[in-house]
């Protein structure tokens, strides 16, 4: 095998998602395997939710690299936030390579019933 000792440069990838609204919430999935939890920065500015994750390489120091197809990889996605998202209530959790990030809406948004007297 050929001893390919040159790294690429880091490739920029917008991971696939899914967003839901549920009656309560929106609820975005981003597939982002291999990644670290330390290494997953997801912010909300100015009604924008950023996700930015780099996924660097997992090779032994002693190892000599043969072959790096993959590696290493930032995600990168924007998603504007509708009106009515309170963006003081967020939740995020990181399992089996997918990130999911609940946006609460805010209360006045929500649907209630109104009680007929």
């Amino acid at each position: 095998m050929e001893n390919n000792q040159s790294r690429p440069m880091t490739r920029r990838i917008a991971p696939s998602a899914d967003i839901q609204e549920m009656p309560q919430s929106y609820v975005v999935r981003l597939d982002i395997p291999g990644a670290d939890r330390a290494n997953i920065k997801a912010k909300i500015e100015e009604g924008v939710l950023t996700v930015e994750v780099l996924v660097d390489a997992h090779f032994k120091k002693d190892a000599t690299l043969l072959l790096d197809d993959s590696l290493p990889i930032e995600y990168h996605r924007k998603f504007s936030l509708a009106d009515d998202v309170d963006q003081q209530a967020v939740d995020a959790a990181y399992d089996l390579g997918v990130l999911t990030i609940t946006l609460n809406k805010k209360q006045h948004y929500l649907p209630r019933e109104i009680s007929i007297e």
